[in-house]
């Protein structure tokens, strides 16, 4: 069978927290969760895969009928996050207008947040939820055999009339097969924080333990890989030609001895690799911060989130203030770049001179680069249960947008104290005040490593100068 995989354009993306065109200039990555569901396809079910990842091709929905005739696909799966749901739709219609006959299947974040919603989308025959290797395997066999797909777990559709087992989260990650990252080409990515032109993306754990009350992270428990797996796949990227890795898991550093293990594995094998993780703050001790330097780390990304210890609790992150200003100077000690995520407009910010806090803590804390987000109302989340409980959205809120996605909805924001405007305005201040400074200038200016480097961090800076949203 011959299978498509697509990754919608991003056009239509709805609202985003960031100012202007930031996110935009931020970074391209491969989508890694389509290459996972190539390899498996590929493998056991060797069935013939392609991969169409439009917004790093630049392949517009003009030019997609031509490229649907030309592939001729037997089935047609379309990874789906919620944010990018008219972007979905429209790819599903395009392709039920041009291949009438052939089915097609949705998965990604988008189904683990509504997964009765999903199969309901014009153009969608079927939906996955959780994790789709096995399932979407299953899928295709059943579809190529004429066999029933009842039997596919976390399958949705209008035709079945009864449950299907259980969504699968793979309990193994070392018996996955790695991604087929040949389909894609490497030249069509970027990240602005990069120093090298090639890079590859490696999940080292799924899931988190966590229960922050703004984050939708899919159910299916903390699943790490063992250290000697992981090095296998950077060594398999390394020979394939990336210059540097960046570990793109929700938790990396779950625990202290984490970032130690992963390091001593690559230092044991003398690998020479360049590589970056996105992790927490109490997860950083001396000892991992060492060892992730001579390893090659180069950056910790931290999610910091606020700048009292009051909002720490509230929002129910389990680090302290001083964990988080520990991380930093460790990483400032080991010549780690470091990157910290706040977000302003929280419930227990009640006024401007609350946010203006995070704002100063940021400045205070001196990670090399910060990024800001206004706080927005994510579906299956204990921040959404609050603020239906407190009046600020309806329950069915977010059901409408699954079922009908329209490009002019507006994510919600926690605009209990601090109306919309508000909070724009003053994000765009916290990136004004953080990289307006001299300092902070020169040091970008000197640390840059390319010309394209430089167009990106322009662009980026331009959009937070210009304010717009």
């Amino acid at each position: 069978m011959r299978v498509l995989l697509i990754n919608p354009l991003t056009d239509k993306v709805i609202a985003t927290e960031l100012p202007g065109h930031v996110s935009d200039e931020v970074g391209c990555f491969p989508p890694l969760g389509l290459l996972y569901l190539a390899s498996h396809l590929r493998g056991p079910g060797n069935h013939e895969v392609s991969i169409l990842d439009m917004p790093a091709t630049g392949c517009s929905m003009e030019a997609l009928p031509g490229r649907l005739q030309s592939l001729r696909p037997d089935l047609v799966g379309i990874t789906a996050i919620t944010h990018n749901l008219v972007g979905v739709r429209e790819v599903a219609r395009v392709v039920k207008e041009n291949l009438p006959s052939v089915p097609t299947v949705m998965g990604g974040p988008h189904v683990g947040a509504f997964p009765d919603e999903a199969a309901l989308l014009p153009g969608i025959d079927y939906a996955i939820e959780g994790e789709g290797e096995r399932s979407l395997l299953l899928l295709a066999n059943a579809l190529e055999d004429d066999g029933a797909v009842e039997a596919v777990p976390g399958l949705s559709s209008r035709q079945l009339a009864a449950p299907t087992p259980p969504a699968i989260f793979e309990a193994n990650l070392d018996g996955l097969a790695t991604p087929a990252r040949d389909l894609v080409r490497t030249e069509d990515y970027f990240y602005v924080l990069g120093k090298r032109a090639t890079f590859a993306t490696i999940i080292a754990s799924r899931g988190c333990p966590f229960k922050c009350i703004f984050c939708s992270t899919p159910r299916g428990g903390y699943r790490t890989r063992s250290p000697a797996n992981i090095v296998d796949e950077i060594e398999q990227c390394l020979a394939s030609g990336a210059e540097e890795i960046h570990f793109v898991d929700d938790t990396f550093n779950l625990g202290r001895r984490r970032l130690a293990e992963i390091s001593e594995e690559i230092l044991r094998r003398k690998v020479q690799v360049r590589w970056s993780f996105r992790g927490r703050a109490d997860g950083i001790d001396a000892e991992g911060a060492a060892l992730a330097r001579r390893a090659g780390c180069i950056r910790m990304h931290l999610g910091v989130e606020t700048g009292t210890a009051e909002g720490l609790e509230l929002l129910r992150k389990g680090v302290t203030m001083e964990q988080i200003e520990q991380a930093v100077q460790l990483a400032r000690e080991n010549h780690i770049v470091s990157v910290a995520y706040f977000i302003i407009g929280c419930p227990h910010e009640r006024s401007e001179r609350d946010v203006l806090e995070t704002i100063r803590f940021a400045v205070r804390l001196g990670p090399d680069f910060a990024m800001f987000n206004i706080l927005a109302i994510y579906p299956g989340t204990e921040l959404f249960d609050m603020a239906v409980a407190r009046g600020l959205l309806r329950a069915d809120f977010w059901t409408g947008f699954a079922l009908d996605p329209r490009p002019d909805f507006t994510i919600p924001l926690w605009e209990e104290h601090l109306d919309r405007d508000t909070l724009t305005r003053l994000l765009t201040l916290s990136y004004r005040r953080f990289y307006l400074r001299p300092s902070v200038v020169w040091r970008n200016l000197r640390t840059l490593g390319s010309v394209a480097e430089l167009r990106r961090k322009v662009g980026a800076g331009l959009s937070i100068l210009r304010g717009r949203s």
